[in-house]
């Protein structure tokens, strides 16, 4: 799309967000992200510029988009590409990807898709019904934890970079909430070394842990559970601190 119709993704993007569902953490990191973002591609000789709609991360496309649009009714070929676009994320999403047969077979796929799908362009090479079939039965390499990260099935290693969580930072005395998007800032807001707060996290990995004053805890944001059920908006998260507090000084 061109400069002058900027707008209208703009639009676009606001609709998806409030609009596919996001719980208040994962609309805090997708603010703060580009999990979804319009990129802008500056004009070249007598091209003019143009701006992109781009969905960037995987749990986004294949927890939220793509559902989403699923519903949808497709009159033309873009009902195959969309088929297809979903076997691939399934794939990324659970890791496959990291085996080297699929990713030539993702690679494979991607190339019969969108213009290649056209009776116009030659030289087409569709996937056989056997690789069909491993890409739709692909086995997982990855599981994913209840606090948002990753562990190697074989190897039971959490794999580190690929995290999909917030961090929720409750003062004690004041009960001021935060919110950090990496272990990093959240250990620089409680100051402590990185490490001694990933150990703490680790051991009790779906509750609050207290350090000098702070009450932390890692929430799992563009989770594949319904975003709308089972977690805590920060409104919540305030008023669940402050009836634990009072109860703890009732109690003293």
């Amino acid at each position: 799309m061109t400069e002058k119709q900027l707008p209208v993704l703009e639009k676009v993007k606001e609709y998806l967000t409030d609009n596919l569902g996001f719980d208040s953490y994962s609309l805090y990191k997708l603010k703060n992200s580009s999990a979804i973002t319009i990129n802008h591609q500056k004009a070249r000789n007598n091209s003019k510029g143009s701006v992109l709609l781009l969905i960037k991360n995987i749990h986004v496309l294949h927890n939220y988009f793509l559902p989403f649009i699923g519903d949808l009714n497709f009159h033309t070929k873009k009902y195959k590409d969309y088929k297809d676009f979903k076997i691939i994320c399934k794939a990324i999403y659970f890791g496959a990807h990291k085996i080297s047969k699929i990713k030539d077979l993702i690679l494979k796929l991607s190339l019969t898709m969108n213009n290649y799908r056209l009776s116009t362009t030659d030289g087409v090479e569709l996937l056989s019904k056997s690789e069909m079939d491993t890409m739709v039965n692909i086995s997982p390499t990855i599981e994913y934890l209840s606090d948002g990260r990753q562990r190697d099935i074989i190897t039971k290693k959490i794999v580190h970079q690929h995290s999909s969580c917030v961090y929720e930072i409750i003062n004690e005395s004041s009960g001021e909430i935060a919110l950090k998007l990496t272990l990093s800032d959240a250990a620089q807001v409680i100051g402590v070394d990185i490490k001694t707060l990933s150990k703490y996290l680790d051991i009790e990995v779906n509750n609050t842990v207290e350090v000098k004053g702070y009450h932390i805890k890692r929430v799992r944001v563009f989770s594949a559970s319904n975003p709308l059920m089972g977690r805590r908006s920060l409104g919540e998260a305030s008023h669940f601190y402050k009836k634990k507090k009072n109860c703890r000084r009732s109690l003293s």
